[in-house]
């Protein structure tokens, strides 16, 4: 396996098809044929870190840029092999707001639910700056947001409260303490875990870990997480989108344990198995990362596990990531409000199909 690195506006054809309106909505990046970048006197490696075979020449990770976005915004698109039948398709943008002050990272709290592509436009109206790249947020059930999300500093939606798991027979209610990524004050980044208890006014309150939950062996909290136990701080950011799981925490993978401690598994989050993603990631040096996966055989990518994301997004340089809403649900927009992947409910559709959302998350710059 190698990798190559390459400008997707030297080497890559690029179509846009057509909505039924007559815009365009979705573009298509086409990857080269991999055998065509492939030195054959060099020696394949291991696709996967521990696995000792060595694969068919035609296994190449490839790694694309996308042009034509502003200073401190780099966006690419990628197609990484996860074994020696099976790739993943996905695109990412790592914006360095440091390099580029200008740069906003926005959470989008949609009243009225709207397609990530929508929610791209409807943020040119809000006078904030200039949207660059948006992606769906994070999890909903019937047009209500179940996720946190905080805009201004002002908490839009808090994360669902309690759940309900089946053991044994029996529903058992649990309350469960989710990842959350934010954009604080100082315009530095922070993961942690959030639970907005009845008794702090139902502000976000930051834990150091998810708690005394536990999905894979049922041990569960008997009662919900107070404001003044289990370490709780009043989490103030400026600018906040929850999910859950936490995938990366201190640079390293965490998501299995946090998929079972955060209650994932029965709401269909479906973290061990290969499905289309959706995450926000932050990097040591401050840099924040936009991160979607195809899936379900779109753009023949069969998506990741919720630790192969992980495990991509730390060699991408990330310290923390929360993983967000996926499957159908998992957009990314970019330049000119034109989706780059290719949703999972697009199926045989020539016109992709986007899910409407309640929260998004939109890379934006000022004036």
């Amino acid at each position: 396996m190698v990798s190559a690195i390459l400008a997707a506006g030297v080497i890559f054809a690029a179509s846009a098809c057509a909505c039924s309106c007559g815009e365009k909505n979705h573009i298509d990046y086409h990857f080269p044929d991999a055998d065509s970048l492939y030195h054959k006197d060099t020696v394949p490696t291991p696709v996967n870190p521990g696995d000792t075979t060595v694969h068919k020449d035609s296994l190449v990770n490839i790694t694309f840029e996308i042009l034509g976005y502003p200073e401190g915004v780099k966006m690419y698109g990628f197609q990484d092999w996860v074994d020696s039948t099976s790739k993943c398709v996905g695109w990412y943008a790592i914006a360095d707001t440091k390099a580029n002050p200008k740069l906003r990272f926005n959470a989008m709290y949609l009243a009225d639910p709207v397609t990530p592509s929508t929610a791209f436009k409807q943020f040119e109206t809000l006078g904030k700056g200039t949207p660059l790249v948006t992606v769906n947020g994070g999890y909903w059930y019937n047009g209500e947001s179940l996720s946190l999300l905080v805009s201004d500093s002002t908490v839009k939606s808090i994360a669902a409260q309690m759940t309900w798991v089946t053991v044994n027979g029996a529903t058992v209610t649990v309350y469960p303490v989710r990842a959350a990524l934010g954009r604080m004050s100082d315009g530095t980044f922070e993961a942690t875990w959030v639970y907005c208890p009845s008794d702090g006014l139902q502000k976000p309150y930051s834990y150091p870990s998810a708690l005394d939950n536990n999905e894979k062996t049922h041990k569960f909290m008997a009662v919900a997480p107070k404001h003044n136990n289990n370490g709780a701080k009043l989490w103030t950011p400026i600018e906040a989108i929850g999910g859950g799981p936490m995938i990366v925490y201190g640079g390293e993978d965490v998501s299995e344990k946090n998929y079972w401690k955060e209650v994932l598994d029965e709401g269909g989050t479906a973290g061990l198995s290969r499905q289309p993603r959706t995450c926000v990631a932050a990097t040591g040096d401050g840099k924040v990362i936009f991160f979607v996966c195809d899936g379900r055989g779109e753009n023949g990518s069969v998506g990741f596990t919720l630790s192969e994301m992980a495990r991509k997004l730390i060699r991408l340089g990330a310290t923390m990531a929360v993983n967000l809403d996926g499957g159908g649900s998992s957009v990314f927009v970019g330049k000119e409000g034109l989706v780059v992947n290719r949703p999972s409910d697009s199926k045989e559709n020539v016109e992709i199909t986007e899910r409407k959302v309640t929260t998004a998350v939109t890379l934006s710059v000022t004036e």
